[in-house]
């Protein structure tokens, strides 16, 4: 897709949600993800009436907030707008079916999000270094907008390491992994650098994870040798500062979905610090894949990324907002990165943005 198709796309049928009564139509897992890109959104005046949902378990709950309510009961509201909150092709038909039945309004969420921000997105992709990046970029910002997977095949391997910059060692390297889980991207850290680094300092803060990391670590120190004051392991979430948070574990698939949860009384049973404050010495790797935290992430690093300049290898995919948010934010704070984004998976996850000096 060229800039202008991109463009095109983007100033075409723009959805028109002025003043009417938003809806999210789904309180689940990808809801939750979403709720760090909706708080920002709010910030600038997007207002959420409440959350649609069919589960009997959601009904008149309340979902960060908001009142959840059968989706038959929005016919009763006036001046309503829904907005499709999912990533599945097969649920956005069935979801929008049931819209039409209803006479319901509706939109996808991502449509309403890049549209309506598509300077945000174009600024973006004007920033991408390369073509490759610019291709993947705009083929995923359609496959957001219209919920249907492009033809070409876009994933690649290597996800963290994908760019030469990410792969070259150092016998000085600082490798800072946020959201490390059991471990896997360190193993393939050390896979990609040979075993060469001065330190890796890594945060997990799912309590089954933390232990089967730490597992992992006394493994690879007994197997290859490391020393294990090489490795430095923290039962933390990480934001923009310290505080207390819910984590909610995601059993369904061991752990990997497992999410840290905002809450206004700063309240749970997950330690939020911030990489600014919490680490004292220089980094020069910061990956992170932490459940649509990496926003919040960044701000408590300003001052880090700043004095050390470090490869970025940030995950944008858990929210439509984080596809413009997380590079203006990147280059706000050190305008001279170079950024590229490349693609990870068959599905809309594994979107890494790599940003270097």
């Amino acid at each position: 897709m060229s800039r202008e198709d991109l463009e095109l796309l983007l100033c075409t049928k723009i959805p028109n949600i002025s003043g009417k009564k938003i809806w999210i139509w789904g309180a689940g897992d990808t809801a939750q993800l979403y709720q760090e890109g909706f708080r920002r959104l709010e910030a600038e005046g997007f207002q959420i009436e409440g959350y649609a949902d069919q589960r009997i378990a959601q009904l008149g709950q309340k979902f960060n907030s908001k009142p959840v309510i059968e989706p038959k009961q929005l016919t009763s509201l006036e001046n309503t707008c829904v907005l499709i909150c999912t990533a599945q092709s097969n649920v956005i038909q069935e979801i929008a079916a049931q819209c039409e039945q209803l006479h319901l309004e509706w939109y996808l969420v991502d449509e309403v999000i890049l549209k309506t921000h598509r300077q945000e997105v174009m600024k973006c992709y004007d920033w991408l270094e390369d073509q490759q990046s610019k291709d993947v970029y705009a083929s995923l910002i359609q496959w957001r907008i219209s919920g249907v997977q492009p033809n070409a095949k876009i994933e690649q391997q290597n996800i963290y390491f994908a760019l030469e910059a990410f792969t070259q060692t150092s016998s000085e390297e600082v490798f800072v992994d946020c959201g490390a889980y059991v471990g896997d991207t360190i193993e393939a850290y050390l896979k990609k650098k040979n075993g060469i680094f001065k330190k890796i300092i890594a945060f997990e803060p799912d309590p089954v994870n933390f232990e089967r990391l730490k597992q992992q670590i006394a493994e690879l120190c007994e197997k290859k040798n490391f020393l294990k004051n090489r490795f430095d392991l923290y039962p933390h979430g990480i934001g923009e500062s310290l505080g207390m948070a819910q984590l909610e574990r995601y059993e369904e698939n061991r752990g990997i979905g497992s999410k840290v949860i905002a809450n206004s009384e700063g309240e749970g049973n997950c330690k939020i610090v911030a990489l600014d404050v919490f680490l004292q010495e220089p980094y020069t790797f910061l990956k992170a894949d932490i459940e649509s935290y990496e926003y919040q992430m960044l701000l408590g690093a300003r001052k880090g990324i700043t004095e050390n300049e470090p490869l970025l290898a940030i995950c944008i995919y858990h929210n439509a907002v984080d596809f413009y948010s997380v590079p203006l934010l990147i280059k706000q704070i050190l305008p001279k990165y170079h950024l590229a984004v490349r693609h990870h998976s068959e599905n809309l996850a594994e979107t890494v943005l790599y940003a270097w000096v």
